[in-house]
């Protein structure tokens, strides 16, 4: 019986495609959906125990809870981390599931859309808009260069005087050990080329919102920030403990002032220009309850003005007539 050449081509052919469907993880390694179900649990375990007041002892039987739960041991779920590292775009598709998990259990608790995302649906245009460019969700760990994310951008015709811009995005941490210890630092450069700066630290898991404005209706020129987490301090902590940042939800909003404040605004420093205007020419101020300028040396004090408001004041009938009975 003579071989078939053809036959053993396709069978190689079938060989090479069974093996490219199967997942090649080593071992020791949990699989993306195993993972992801026990990163979901293990990140609420976390936030539980922050909430209580015996922190450290919870955590640790939080967590323990949640492995007892999938049969997994603490080496196992440690290995499985460290390989999804080293794999970043497995593991933000794991977030990304977790994320989406998070929305939908909260709608089911009675969360509305607008709660939960209310201003995803903002384009950069418009008086309140969404104008983060950047990655919307990234990781961090406590080691030079992957330690800090940075951001930074000139402004255009589409910013005001007066704008506020508010940082909004939700941080989560994986830690084995060690104290958390991240930052965010976003600051507005003015037209002046002086600074305003605002900042907050990082150490649970929750939702963060940062404001800061052009409060002295400078304008803005620029603004830079940075995300970092810095390495935990503590003496007792292995250089290879596991230590994750992640940041998602990223969204930077401008807010325009509002057209009603803004336009009193404008009014009042044009009266104060004007006041300013009329004082340097020696007239009176625009306003009501401003003061006289004081006599100059050797003059008289000139009432003429205080005289005509009194002689253009109407007569009381019942003081300045008699009455007739």
């Amino acid at each position: 019986m003579r071989n078939n050449p053809m036959k053993w081509v396709l069978f190689a052919i079938q060989l090479l495609f069974l093996s490219g469907c199967k997942p090649s993880l080593p071992d020791g390694v949990l699989s993306k959906r195993d993972m992801e179900d026990i990163l979901y649990d293990y990140h609420l375990a976390q936030t539980m125990a922050e909430r209580s007041a015996s922190r450290s002892i919870d955590e640790r039987t939080y967590e323990d809870a949640v492995f007892r739960k999938y049969e997994v041991t603490q080496e196992l779920f440690d290995s499985s981390l460290v390989y999804y590292m080293r794999h970043t775009g497995e593991l933000y598709e794991i977030y990304e599931n977790i994320v989406e998990r998070y929305k939908k259990e909260a709608e089911a608790l009675g969360a509305s859309e607008s709660e939960l995302n209310k201003y995803s649906a903002l384009s950069a245009a418009g008086d309140t808009a969404n104008i983060w460019a950047g990655e919307k969700s990234f990781m961090l760990m406590p080691k030079v260069p992957f330690n800090h994310k940075s951001f930074s951008f000139k402004t255009d015709s589409s910013f005001h005087k007066g704008d506020k811009l508010m940082l909004n995005f939700d941080a989560n941490f994986i830690y084995q050990d060690g104290m958390r210890n991240g930052a965010v630092i976003i600051s507005m450069r003015f037209t002046n080329d002086s600074v305003a700066t605002t900042n907050t630290q990082l150490t649970n898991s929750n939702h963060f919102r940062l404001t800061l404005a052009d409060e002295t209706h400078l304008g803005i020129k620029e603004v830079r920030g940075y995300f970092i987490l810095n390495q935990s301090q503590a003496d007792d902590v292995s250089s290879t403990t596991l230590q994750l940042m992640f940041i998602n939800n990223i969204q930077l909003i401008r807010m325009h002032e509002n057209q009603k404040v803004e336009k009193e605004r404008k009014m009042q420093d044009s009266l104060k220009a004007l006041d300013q205007l009329r004082l340097s020419d020696g007239r009176m101020p625009s306003s009501a309850n401003a003061s006289l300028p004081p006599p100059r040396v050797g003059e008289t004090p000139n009432h003429s003005q205080k005289t005509k408001e009194t002689e253009a004041l109407p007569d009381n009938p019942s003081i300045n007539k008699p009455v007739v009975r």
